[in-house]
């Protein structure tokens, strides 16, 4: 058996590491079904985690990386002739996962950073509450979320062949109704959401 090429064996090693802070990250998210205040109590504890001097520049050089990576890989899958559901699955929910990871966390690093605002529960319920707001950003969580499971879901379906069975429509079924539990609970569907004044007041100064 012949070994993956360097640049896919690189991206496999990155992705392996990121998607425990990825999978974390969408596990904190889904604790939101309980309430704002759970999640906010769970999102302090892990923030700790990769919040620090130490491996926040580490996670962000990871991802930058990976991105280039990934838009490398991402360019040999569209030339191919051939490309079959999962190539389509692999190609399109990875250039998805590219451009959301680029336009999320810049958006957050901004927004603490420039704005001096957290970026806690609120802050992401406001997005999907708010007219305009909420009409493009509840399927852009959506398509977030189910990109990742999507591309893992291709991944496993690659390295497995037909030994993975039904895992790969599974993982992506497992995507979709983790982006319903979390959007239900960020959108005000499963109980009222009072926005701060202070996140109110924040998108005004997009206008709105």
């Amino acid at each position: 058996m012949t070994s993956a090429p360097p640049l896919v064996r690189a991206h496999r090693i990155l992705a392996a590491g990121l998607a425990v802070f990825i999978l974390g990250h969408l596990a904190t998210h889904l604790t939101a079904v309980m309430g704002p205040q759970a999640h906010v109590a769970v999102l302090k504890e892990t923030q700790g985690l990769y919040r620090n001097p130490v491996v926040e520049p580490v996670l962000i050089a990871a991802l930058l990386v990976q991105i280039v990576i990934g838009a490398r890989l991402l360019a040999r899958r569209w030339g191919q002739s051939e490309k079959g559901f999962w190539g389509w699955a692999q190609l399109l929910s990875g250039g998805y996962l590219i451009a959301f990871i680029l336009l999320h966390s810049s958006a957050a690093l901004m927004t603490r950073h420039v704005f001096g605002m957290d970026t806690d529960f609120y802050w992401a319920a406001a997005t999907v509450n708010l007219a305009p707001f909420k009409y493009g950003f509840l399927p852009y969580y959506a398509l977030g979320v189910m990109s990742v499971f999507t591309h893992l879901a291709a991944a496993v379906r690659f390295g497995w062949g037909e030994r993975a069975g039904w895992a790969p429509p599974a993982l992506i079924a497992l995507g979709a109704a983790v982006a319903a539990v979390i959007l239900a609970s960020f959108g005000g569907f499963l109980y009222p959401i009072d926005l701060p004044p202070a996140n109110a007041a924040y998108f005004e100064k997009f206008g709105f």
